[in-house]
């Protein structure tokens, strides 16, 4: 988007996509922009159905605003549900960033889900099978 409308215009859409997550979110979640595009939040004790929900939704908000203001920029969400949680915040991040990555490769705008399991093999990695 910088590259075709300039850098204001870039900024503004990175602020209307951090005030829908802020919006969206319980005040337990915590939001984050991890640099450039992309953003995280983290859903305490969500379950997967919930885990879902929340990122389609949250895609939707996105979209239909981008789409409004910012056409024909588009939002890609990665959603990792750990049970439990690994130490640390990069693993869950890296999951995440794999399934958004995915998305993006499949043709963008969209919402992938993977559920990591403690003990299941790549949990530790936290990186989802290609």
């Amino acid at each position: 988007m910088n590259d075709r409308l300039g850098h204001d215009v870039g900024d503004a859409a990175l602020k209307l996509v951090a005030q829908i997550m802020e919006r969206a979110t319980r005040t337990t979640d915590r939001t984050a922009r991890l640099g450039g595009d992309e953003f995280a939040i983290i859903l305490p004790e969500t379950g997967v159905d919930a885990a879902q929900e929340a990122g389609t939704k949250l895609a939707d908000a996105i979209n239909a605003a981008l789409k409004k203001e910012f056409s024909p920029t588009s939002v890609s969400i990665g959603v990792a549900c750990f049970d439990p949680p690994p130490e640390g915040f990069d693993p869950m991040v890296k999951a995440a960033d794999v399934l958004m990555y995915k998305i993006k490769k499949g043709g963008k705008s969209g919402v992938l889900l993977r559920q990591f399991a403690h003990d299941s093999p790549g949990a530790s990695e936290a990186t989802p099978e290609s």
